[in-house]
């Protein structure tokens, strides 16, 4: 068969392996069909042949995030971005500045700003935000997604006083006479969430296209959306009108918030039974996502003992043990794969008691998630290599997040915090993300933070694992490592074109090698000009 475009004269390397190196690829429908070490072993090239020059630049195999928000993301970039703040006083000017912009009565929304990156150390509150947006309901979205911080028009409008209850899984912060400050964690912040006003289709189709540009800017050729189904009513709709029209071009797994599934009769009732790897080789269904704690930056980690920075909490389990082991199970039972946001050490081991519980001895051929999995005490790896479950990590929460993570913990727990060298080495399967918008998603910030930022450098990566955690694992824990991950005869031409080797650079200049393309199924969705 004739080759529909074939790459040549570069290093394409099909694997993370940096011994494997090849010249020239070629693609037919998408998919690869022939390696060779020159152009002449390609035997597929025909006069309609397209023929790509690499000019001596590097491919690998597309990067896949296996944990980001990809929606959440997009809806970012088009709204008020407090990730740079420094001070509470830059954060009220960024909405004074919007509030200026915007009709009165009508939601100002705000995203990113970090408590532990702010000169004063705390939440922003009410009494902060009110001069400035009397007539404008405020809503300020911590840069964990676990908590929020609201005016005293928004409080009003979600009929939250001195009276309302905390609700199960959330606490409405009070001052101390008894008063909302107007910073909600967790749960308390659905009190609001449900009262703003929702986001239509063609804003929801809008945010992902620019989630889109921004991915295939970065060499991200495949995502998870690992909170799907909460954010716009339309929100599947939007997925699949957006990937049909060209808005979004990566590949897709949706993982479903296990709070949006409904539950009749005892069983998940979503969509006459459809469940994980339903889909297309564009937008398909993934795991379903439980949430088990919060945040570590937010001191929402569910600990076995307290906080450092917070003697007074060990963070929270946002719902029942005995609710987890029930989601689970359902989950399970309905053929999804199950995947637990789980970070602080307390939280890992419900996960695991759950995980035993439900799928035995044999839980690894059903590939159960732990999201993060950020607090890992020595005693716990036994029962995680029994398990054997995927856990799904970020690697640049530890460059971007690290003095926060010390400032919660202290000295003598840090060791325990995301230890990749420790899990790796124990035969666990490790799969890399971004978490996205949490901190800044480029994989190759990412995978140098894990070969070069580690607050404790044994826990640092080679550049071959860490590539093979971003890529080929990263497949495997969606369930696509036959289709995508590697460059191998047979899955799809999915790749980045790097303008230099990262196997030949310095590992602490691997985040400024520059894209130079981005394809996704043998078409080029990005270009540097």
């Amino acid at each position: 068969m004739e080759a529909d475009v074939v790459f040549h004269g570069g290093r394409i390397y099909p694997t993370a392996d940096p011994q494997r190196v090849y010249r020239a690829l070629a693609v037919i429908g998408g998919r690869v069909r022939a390696l060779g070490h020159t152009l002449s072993d390609i035997q597929n090239i025909g006069p309609r042949t397209q023929i790509v020059d690499l000019k001596g630049h590097t491919v690998l195999p597309g990067f896949h995030d296996a944990h980001c928000h990809v929606l959440l993301f997009g809806l970012g970039l088009l709204q008020v971005d407090l990730r740079s703040a420094t001070s509470i006083a830059q954060i009220v000017q960024a909405i004074a500045d919007q509030v200026k912009k915007t009709p009165k009565g009508q939601w100002i929304r705000a995203w990113g700003y970090n408590d532990t990156k702010l000169v004063e150390r705390r939440h922003p509150t009410r009494a902060d935000l009110d001069p400035v947006s009397k007539d404008h309901p405020v809503f300020l979205a911590h840069i964990s997604g676990h908590m929020c911080v609201v005016n005293s028009k928004a409080l009003q409008l979600a009929g939250i006083t001195a009276q309302t209850p905390n609700p199960p899984g959330g606490v409405i912060e009070r001052d101390a006479h008894g008063q909302p400050t107007g910073l909600l964690k967790e749960a308390a912040g659905e009190l609001v969430k449900r009262i703003l006003p929702p986001y239509t289709l063609t804003e929801t189709k809008e945010a992902l296209a620019a989630a889109n540009a921004r991915f295939v800017r970065e060499g991200i050729t495949a995502v998870a959306d690992a909170w799907a189904g909460w954010i716009a009513p339309q929100e599947f709709r939007a997925y699949q009108e957006a990937s049909s029209e060209g808005l979004l071009q990566v590949r897709v797994t949706l993982m479903p918030d296990i709070e949006s599934l409904p539950v009749k009769d005892g069983r998940l009732d979503f969509a006459w039974g459809w469940h994980t790897g339903f889909g297309s080789d564009r937008l398909r269904l993934g795991a379903v996502k439980i949430f088990l704690d919060g945040s570590l930056i937010g001191r929402t980690a569910y600990l076995s003992e307290p906080y450092a920075s917070d003697p007074t909490t060990c963070g929270l389990l946002v719902k029942s043990e005995e609710r987890i082991y029930e989601q689970v199970r359902l989950v399970h039972e309905a053929g999804w794969q199950v995947a637990m946001h789980a970070i602080g050490d307390r939280a890992i081991e419900v996960g695991l008691n759950a995980i035993e519980r439900v799928m035995g001895q044999e839980a690894w051929r059903f590939r159960p998630r732990l999201e993060h999995c950020g607090v890992v005490r020595p005693d716990l790896l036994p029962r995680l290599r029994a398990v054997n479950p995927i856990i799904v990590t970020q690697p640049h929460f530890v460059w971007e997040l690290g003095e926060s993570f010390r400032w919660a913990l202290g000295e003598r727990r840090l060791p325990w915090v995301y230890p990749f060298r420790t899990l790796w080495n124990s035969g666990l399967t490790i799969a890399f993300s971004s978490d996205r918008p949490v901190v800044e998603g480029a994989p190759l910030r990412g995978i140098e933070a894990a070969i070069c930022h580690h607050f404790t450098p044994a826990e640092t990566l080679s550049l071959s694992d860490a590539l093979r955690a971003y890529t080929q694992v990263a497949a495997y824990a969606n369930f696509w490592e036959r289709d995508v991950g590697t460059l191998e005869e047979g899955r799809w031409a999915d790749f980045v074109v790097l303008e230099e080797d990262p196997f030949a650079v310095p590992s602490h200049m691997l985040s400024q090698i520059p894209i130079c393309m981005t394809v996704i199924g043998g078409e080029v969705t990005y270009e540097r000009l």
